[in-house]
């Protein structure tokens, strides 16, 4: 009081921004009790001193971005200093997130929100995601900043690609939808005006944004998995083919459905416990992966054409999934001689099939493919014909590995 200045706005948000970009996690303690000293003199009545965005966004950058991200509870704080500051621009604080072009755009901090929380791989990633995408729905009337994009729908569905929740790809996909239901609506108003400058919608889907969404299948304990998966990949192809460059399908988007089958074998039950799929489940998974396999050999798309990864995942499949013996080992038998053909043979092809076929059943295969090599340095089956010494990658005929990039 007997100082002959006192603090304004700008003298608390200099030393919020600078606590906020302390290196040390304390500095995002010290930084909320500037905010909360701040708060009190605003409602003690002075009228110099009322919060901006800048006075939560520094904040909240330190604990998505900055050196307070890796405190366990770092989320949390960001979350609930989000939640007080969109409840306060309700409460009439509209600079709080401000209608105009500034240099902080009040959508960062909603999306690095959810990136903290994904990141992290929290359960509750995918149900932050969804509340604050509400919330920007709502508040996109008022602030055209904040009405969802590409950029946020992104934030989401990385939400919920690594929850791991059973209704994650559920939740994942009916996003996607929404995201091509406003294409299809900004498309029809666009084609009814015949306005000469056609109007682009902000929720274009993209590649990442299916891939995230098969993403969130393939880490799901959901029986539906492998079809939920498949599901994304045609909701993908029918996007690109109605003339949206952006949403071409991928040879990794076709890995991502065979990744989903593989691990078709675990589903979670009414308890929430993980338990094996029913034999009728991952046989389903089986014909899943052997449909999607089936269609990237004959090259869907230009570029799309089988790679090691594809193959290696289809043969994971086979060694996985609880199939009768007959046609887990026929199947994975005939990819690993499409895939020697090819010469597509990886480090990570050989151990897939090496884990998928019993130990003699393995050296056949090799034999059949062209190994010539079985008896010297001990590369025959022990004694007892359950071992096998391991072979190496560049012990292989160059003509099974001719095509594998140095990548894979």
């Amino acid at each position: 009081d007997q100082l002959p200045v006192r603090p304004d706005s700008f003298s608390f948000n200099a030393v919020i921004q600078q606590w906020a970009r302390a290196r040390t996690p304390e500095g995002g303690r010290r930084a909320e009790r500037i905010l909360d000293r701040m708060l009190e003199f605003h409602h003690n009545g002075n009228a110099d001193v009322r919060p901006d965005e800048r006075s939560f966004a520094y904040i909240i950058y330190h604990f998505t971005k900055g050196a307070g991200r890796m405190a366990p509870d770092a989320p949390d704080r960001a979350l609930k200093l989000l939640r007080r500051m969109v409840r306060m621009f309700r409460q009439g604080y509209k600079e709080l997130l401000p209608a105009y072009d500034n240099r902080t755009n009040p959508i960062f901090a909603f999306t690095s929100v959810i990136d903290a929380h994904s990141v992290l791989r929290r359960p509750d990633a995918g149900i932050v995601g969804n509340e604050l995408l509400d919330a920007m729905t709502k508040l996109g009337g008022s602030v055209d900043a904040l009405k969802p994009n590409t950029y946020a729908c992104l934030s989401v569905l990385y939400g919920w690609s690594s929850c791991g929740s059973v209704d994650a790809g559920e939740r994942a996909t009916e996003l996607l939808r929404k995201m091509e239901e406003d294409m299809a609506d900004v498309a029809a108003r666009t084609w009814d005006c015949e306005e000469e400058e056609e109007e682009i919608s902000i929720m274009r889907t993209t590649q990442r944004c299916y891939i995230l969404a098969q993403t969130a299948w393939a880490r799901s304990p959901s029986e539906r998995k492998a079809e939920g998966a498949l599901e994304v990949l045609e909701m993908m192809e029918a996007n690109y083919a109605i003339g949206n460059m952006d949403a071409k399908p991928t040879v990794q988007a076709y890995s991502m459905v065979l990744n989903a089958c593989a691990f078709a074998d675990m589903v979670q039950d009414e308890k929430g416990r993980l338990v094996k799929g029913t034999p009728e489940n991952q046989r389903r998974a089986f014909d899943v992966a052997q449909h999607t396999l089936d269609r990237v050999r004959g090259e869907p798309h230009p570029g799309v054409r089988p790679n090691p990864v594809i193959y290696g995942t289809f043969i994971k499949c086979c060694g996985r999934l609880n199939l009768p013996d007959d046609i887990a080992i026929k199947a994975a038998a005939r990819a690993f001689e499409d895939c020697c053909r090819r010469g597509l043979v990886s480090d990570f092809v050989l151990t897939q099939i090496r884990y998928a076929l019993p130990p003699e059943t393995f050296l056949k295969a090799l034999v059949k493919n062209g190994y010539r090599d079985l008896d010297k340095n001990g590369k025959t089956l022990s004694r007892d014909g359950k071992r096998i010494r391991h072979i190496l990658l560049r012990e292989l005929p160059k003509a099974w590995t001719k095509n594998v990039e140095s990548r894979f």
